[in-house]
């Protein structure tokens, strides 16, 4: 009786830890330089979440406007959903929710369209991108990676995108933060903003890892040790 109690205390403990571990975030893919005007324009009530202009956003979807000159080679931003477009000491970055976001992009599904103001050949580096779900990383993209000679600068459509985020998984209240890292920029600001992808259903939410699974498995193992112990 007490070996099969303490099987079945142990199979609860390792059924509650697979519960809570889960895989690294999913890698978005890069993909560019696209030719042509054919992701956009922002205008288009695709919103921003990080740029250096000012975006045509719809008035309840803010925006980090980091600067209107975009004399800003090197930066480390957060995506804010506060009005006044400023991410500072005393204007820590508010976040957006699951629901805001899919009402807004008009999908669960969607990719980041980066346009990315260069000329000539210079290149400019893109070094991370987060996409941060309740405070968690739950999509991201690591480079550095550099971003050559562009076709569309600076006329607000994509030149490169990062997809496919999914929050189809998480609730409507969850809260969503987007971070980038860039560097070497060279003409100006570039700019994030959201596109619906609806052509493309990528794996949903949080992967287990392997260990994960096999804990998982142990599990199991131990619950039916234990009915066999039963009969």
């Amino acid at each position: 009786m007490i070996k099969d109690t303490c099987i079945r205390i142990g199979a609860a403990a390792v059924f509650a830890l697979a519960q809570t571990a889960f895989a690294a975030p999913i890698t978005l893919t890069l993909t560019g330089p696209i030719a042509g005007k054919v992701i956009g324009p922002q205008s288009n009530s695709n919103p921003c979440i990080i740029a250096g202009t000012q975006c045509q956003n719809p008035s309840t979807f803010g925006f980090n406007d980091f600067t209107s000159n975009g004399n800003l080679p090197a930066y480390d931003l957060t995506s804010t959903n506060d009005p006044s477009h400023t991410v500072d000491a005393t204007h820590p970055a508010v976040p957006y929710t699951v629901g805001q976001i899919e009402t807004t992009v008009g999908s669960s599904f969607f990719d980041i369209a980066i346009d990315v103001n260069t000329t000539g050949a210079q290149g400019e580096t893109l070094t991370l991108f987060e996409v941060i779900v309740d405070g968690t990383v739950i999509y991201n993209y690591v480079g550095p990676t550099v971003i050559g000679a562009i076709n569309n600068n600076g006329n607000g459509y994509a030149d490169w995108t990062l997809g496919v985020v999914d929050v189809s998984s998480f609730n409507d209240s969850s809260t969503v933060l987007f971070r980038a890292q860039w560097s070497g920029a060279s003409d100006g600001a570039e700019s994030f903003f959201l596109v619906a992808d609806n052509g493309v259903i990528p794996p949903t939410g949080l992967v287990p890892e392997p260990s994960t699974l096999a804990l998982l498995g142990l599990a199991m193992l131990g619950v039916g040790v234990s009915r066999r112990r039963k009969v």
